[in-house]
């Protein structure tokens, strides 16, 4: 990395440089698609989720393991999200000589469009392009693929698939009992099913659904305090600047120790030291920044709050000054004209299934620590 670049990375995939702690969960992920285990991450958004996904898949295919990764949430039906899982199997299974007669199986139901590219691999495929398509017939065999091609090749696969829980929306949720069925026979295939929504994800691994006791658990922690201030003083240190101890805390305590917030903070407090030429960076300092990045953002927010209901409001206004312990009480009931503890659930359920909050260990957090500095600063 260049010594002026920025180091500090959100909104995107962090590489291995910037990657912080998730030492054990990394290890154990590795090992686990290793051994062909099928496991479930589970993660509120912004936990960097996607990223320990990413390292752990750069691991294995230092092992010779091939790697395949997909966004189910990007597929908008059930015979996209076939096709580019078949596309990106033949891709990771290559070259095509080894792949090409798997054209054949779908000789009787249908005829797949397949276009290989022989000087760059690249493969494409259509299952269907009429309307009405029923790509049902067709999910076993797609899904027995890996475990096809590995066996035959002699190579072992793994496969991330993210954004989960948006799986039941195709076709009418009975694609969990076919995936559930396919995946449960390759051995030389392991599988991260990451979901970001931890209730849903929960929901479907409950004892009625295909998934129950498919495989082991995985749910991320926040990264410690401590793997945090190390990051961030050794990255400052890189162009002799300082974060005192003051500074650290106060940034850690408004990112709420979300991964993406620290990092987005930490981003802007580098760029802000770069302009002011600030050798020694100070909770004032991470004060402004933050304040800066909540007046960037107050045109969405003001937004935002907009579309919320009375009682959406009150309890977010309750959130913000309060915290999630007291919410319940009568005192902060009766201060923030909350109504009864039934009506503040149904208003922080609701929250909930915006993706405005999402529970950890427990209790409702804001997913933007930032939405409620501008809760109480509008209110003063």
């Amino acid at each position: 990395m260049d010594l002026y670049e920025n180091p500090f990375v959100f909104g995107e995939v962090v590489s291995e440089p910037n990657f912080v702690d998730r030492t054990k969960e990394l290890e154990q992920l590795v090992r686990d698609l290793s051994d062909g285990q099928k496991v479930f991450l589970l993660s509120p958004r912004r936990f960097g989720k996607s990223s320990l996904v990413a390292m752990a898949l750069l691991k294995l295919r230092k092992r010779h393991i091939r790697t395949v990764s997909l966004t189910v949430s990007s597929y908008s039906s059930y015979t996209q999200f076939l096709e580019k899982f078949a596309e990106k199997v033949l891709r990771a299974a290559g070259p095509w000589d080894r792949v090409k007669d798997w054209v054949t199986r779908f000789a009787r139901s249908v005829r797949p469009e397949i276009n290989y590219v022989t000087m760059t691999g690249d493969v494409s495929l259509s299952l269907g392009a009429k309307t009405g398509f029923d790509p049902a017939p067709i999910a076993p065999d797609v899904f027995a693929l890996p475990g096809e091609l590995a066996r035959n090749g002699g190579f072992r696969m793994a496969i991330c698939l993210d954004e989960f829980q948006q799986i039941s929306e195709f076709n009418g949720g009975s694609v969990e009992n076919v995936l559930r069925n396919q995946v449960q026979e390759q051995r030389e295939v392991g599988y991260v099913f990451a979901g970001s929504q931890p209730s849903f994800m929960k929901e479907m691994l409950s004892t009625k659904r295909p998934f129950y006791k498919a495989g082991p658990h995985m749910f991320l922690d926040k990264i410690p305090e401590d793997a945090w201030k190390e990051f961030i003083v050794r990255q400052f240190a890189r162009k002799r600047r300082k974060v005192d101890e003051g500074a650290l805390d106060a940034l850690l305590s408004i990112a709420n120790l979300i991964p993406y917030d620290v990092q987005r903070i930490a981003h802007e407090l580098w760029d802000y030291a770069e302009i002011a030429g600030k050798r020694t960076l100070l909770a004032s300092d991470v004060k402004w920044v933050s304040e800066d990045l909540v007046a960037g953002q107050s045109t969405y927010y003001e937004q935002l709050w907009q579309q919320l209901s009375s009682a959406q409001r009150a309890a977010l206004q309750a959130l913000a000054h309060m915290g999630p312990s007291q919410i319940y009480s009568q005192s902060v009931r009766t201060e923030y004209r909350l109504g009864p503890a039934s009506t503040v659930q149904r208003a922080i359920e609701s929250l909930n299934s915006k993706g405005i909050l999402d529970r950890y260990k427990g209790h409702y957090f804001f997913l933007d620590p930032l939405f409620p500095q501008w809760i109480r600063l509008r209110a003063e």
